[in-house]
Order: structure tokens, then sequence, then C-alpha cells
């Protein structure tokens, strides 16, 4: 993955620049986040040359020794291509190597998964050799990667890749697996098998490349939660991109995104906004807001939570790629057109029109400090909708408790708010709703409490006012 280091020279000037933080201590700082991040890099970098310069005994094994001298040609740093050609039609020799997993033999076991894992990010048509020789049941590749997986001290190097190896080609080429199959990688994925956190979320992201699976996917237990408890403000950035790399795939689900708003998705993609400054992790937050705009209710969150102030925040950061201001501008500019949508009054008036009133942007108080005058309009019409509402028997229990806290809010707002809900007469309707036995009204004796009193704050007001 790519370092972080393009956003250190904002990160160092917001630290420097806090009252909080000395230079110092902000040196400090952003010297342990170095260290640690070369640190990490560097190790990964290390074992990686320590598994290229391995070379294995395929003779020496009961599982390789008849393909041992085909074998030696598999180099590992080779080019895929090269490797494609070799491995293209010989379903033998990936079965050798295949079954090489079950050695007792981490170096083996390492270079083996090393292999497949470099030779497929390198060239994903290499999949295809999967994919042929599955149609021609020429491969038993799922038994010996779970068998695997379900060992006892696995190491958390084999662990990952292992699960990385099975679950990439499960997505790839989904059309020779089931939902069994699926569900028992996530069965394995989800106990304590040895993989770490991100490891387990790239498997989990790699599952869900198949739209096949991607439903019986998420709804298996554990699932939503190991994707939505990254932490946005201390996780590295390889896990906050496999994180929304995991839900930009679930974005192309309606009905699961639909279903997203109760994992407060948009707070997640917001926060990750704010503390990020890795590129590519920015890229794919901007790509999933796009997917998560038509959706109304994840829209109006967009638009609530000031998704807007955090994107064009964006534009005055140092990014490498100058196609990510492009970006930026465009999810900047299509946030703003929703603003502006939402903020509308002629959305309000049709919404009370249809004679349904459900919770949102519209009914907020920001709604409503920008918009209170224009119930003016037409003889206060929306207003006298409101009342018409509640007097109603027919109303169903939630337009009731809306249209109880909107008269609340215009009471307060508007300079003649209390005097207008006066002559509409629908105090006495507002008490009786207040006193509602019905279990459906819950919701409903709340809203109407409030808006009672602050129609009774207004009157005490009043009172000091003549006082």
């Amino acid at each position: 993955w790519r370092k972080v280091e393009q956003g250190a020279g904002s990160f160092l000037h917001f630290l420097t620049a806090s009252k909080f933080w000395s230079m110092s201590e902000t040196a400090s700082l952003i010297a342990k986040y170095n260290v640690a991040e070369n640190n990490e890099a560097g190790s990964a970098a290390d074992l990686h040359q320590k598994i290229v310069s391995f070379k294995p005994e395929w003779e020496k094994h009961e599982a390789t020794k008849a393909h041992a001298a085909n074998l030696k040609h598999v180099e590992i740093d080779a080019p895929a291509l090269r490797n494609k050609a070799i491995l293209a039609g010989h379903p033998a020799f990936m079965q050798a190597l295949c079954d090489g997993l079950a050695i007792r033999d981490e170096d083996m076991r390492q270079w083996i998964l090393t292999f497949f894992f470099d030779f497929l990010r390198e060239d994903s048509s290499c999949f295809a050799i999967f994919d042929d020789m599955f149609n021609k049941g020429q491969l038993k590749f799922y038994k010996p990667l779970v068998a695997l997986l379900e060992s006892e001290n696995l190491n958390t190097y084999i662990a990952d890749k292992a699960a990385w190896l099975l679950a990439a080609v499960i997505g790839h080429v989904p059309t020779y697996f089931t939902d069994e199959d699926v569900n028992g990688v996530l069965k394995v994925l989800l106990q304590a098998n040895g993989c770490s956190e991100i490891g387990i979320l790239e498997a989990v992201t790699n599952l869900l490349k198949s739209g096949e699976f991607r439903r019986s996917i998420w709804a298996y237990p554990g699932v939503s939660e190991t994707i939505f408890k990254v932490q946005p403000k201390v996780d590295p950035p390889p896990k906050l991109y496999r994180c929304i790399f995991a839900i930009w795939l679930l974005s192309f689900d309606g009905e699961i995104t639909s279903h997203l708003k109760n994992y407060a998705v948009v707070k997640k993609v917001k926060d990750i906004l704010s503390f990020s400054r890795t590129e590519k992790v920015i890229r794919l937050c901007l790509t999933l807001l796009k997917n998560l705009l038509p959706f109304r209710e994840l829209c109006e969150e967009i638009v609530e939570d000031g998704v807007l102030e955090a994107v064009q925040q964006l534009e005055f950061e140092k990014w490498r790629e100058p196609e990510l201001y492009d970006e930026i501008r465009d999810m900047s500019s299509q946030i703003a057109t929703e603003v502006q949508e939402m903020s509308n009054f002629d959305r309000y008036e049709r919404e009370l029109q249809t004679g349904v009133l459900s919770w949102g942007f519209i009914h907020s108080s920001k709604f409503w400090a920008e918009n209170v005058l224009k119930f003016e309009q037409n003889d206060f019409r929306a207003l006298k909708c409101l009342a018409g509402l509640l007097t109603d028997p027919n109303t169903e229990p939630t337009t009731l408790a809306v249209a109880c806290h909107d008269l609340g809010e215009f009471v307060t707002m508007h300079p003649l708010g209390k005097r207008k809900v006066a002559q509409l007469n629908v105090k006495e309707k507002i008490m009786q709703l207040m006193g509602s036995t019905d279990q459906a009204h819950r919701e409903v004796r709340r809203e109407a409490l409030l808006c009672c009193q602050k129609i009774m704050l207004n009157k005490w007001q009043d009172m000091d006012t003549a006082q």
C-alpha cells in the first residue's frame, strides 16, 4: 500500500497550530508515526525477500516429487506471463502446488502462497487458469486451502495469504462454488484461526467481489461487524481502504445499501475523509459516495452530517495526482446540488400534499431556520395543511409526530408563530395527543408534549415582555 506521507505536511501544520501541542510534542509524534510506518513496510519487504530467496526442494516431498523437474521452472520472481505459460494446460503442476500446502514446512507453504499471491496480483487474467481447470474437473483446490486454514498454530503470514488466495479465487470464478462453500470459508475466517484483522477483512472483501454470493456473505453472522469496526482515527490506511472497498462492493446491491444507514455508514465515510490523507482511500470514499447518493435516506444523511464541508476541505490539501482535485470538485458539486434540493421549500410542500410525513432533512432545525418565513406564502397554506393532518382521524402515527414537531418549530422560529398556531385551533388536539394511550402513539405523545412546551414557553415570554 502507498504510504501516507503526502498528508504529513498538513497534519504537522494542524498539530503545531493547536494550542494543545508544543513543537517538540508534534515532532515526536510525527517521528513515531514515520518510524512505525517505515518499520512495518521494511519488515514486510524483508520477509518477502526472504521468501523469494528460498529454493523449494520439490523432490524431497511426496506431494510434489512426481513433478519436481517441471516445478523447478516455476519461479516466484518471474513475470506472470511466463509462469502462466508453464501452468496453463498443466493441471498436474497446479495440483502439485496446491497439495504442497499440506507439507508441514513453513518455508515451503510461504513460498507457494506468495507465488500465487504475486502471480494473481500482477495479472488478474491468470484467474482464467483456475476457471479452465475447474470447468474440466482437473483441480482440487477448495479442500486443501480450507484444511490449511483449519490447521493449529498457523502463523499469521500463512493464514492471511491462504485466506486471500481462497477468497480471491471464489470471488473471481464463483461459478464453481456454492453458498455452502462460501459459508465454510467465512466460518473458518471468523473463528480464531491465526489470520490478522486486516487479513480477514481483505478475504471478506475478495469474497464480496462475487455478486452471486454478496447477499449471503452480508447475512453471515459477524461479517457486518468485521467491516464496520474500523476506526478512522487510528487504523492504518490499508485497513481503511479495505473497509471502504468492502462497503463500495456492497453498495452495488440496492437491498443491502438500503440497510447501511443502520451501520452509520455516512459518519464512517465522513470520518475517514476527515482523518485520512491517503490518496487511494480518499478516491475510493468519493466513489462510494456516488453510489450512496441515489438512496434517499443515505442522501439525507450525507446532507445533514456535513459531508459537503469534509469533501470541500480536501481541495486545499496537497495531492500527488492532479485528477483527484477534479474528483473532489465533482463530488462537492453533486452534494451541493442535493443540499439545495433538500433545502427547497417546494419539496416540503410536495410532501405535505401526499398526506404522509417522514423524518428527514426538511424537518430539521436547519431547514426551519432557513425556510420559516416561506411558510407565509399563499396565506400560510403549508401551516394550514399541517393543522389539517393533525385533525384528520386517518393520519398515521409518524405523520402525527412529525406534524407536531413542525408546528413546534414554527412557533419557536416565526415572529408570529404562537399567534398563527392559535388561529388554527389545534392546541386542543395537541393536548389530546399528549394523553393518548394508544401503544403506537409513543413517539406522537413525546412530540405533542414538546410542541405544547414550545407554545407555553412563548406564552410566558410574551407575559414577561408585557410586564
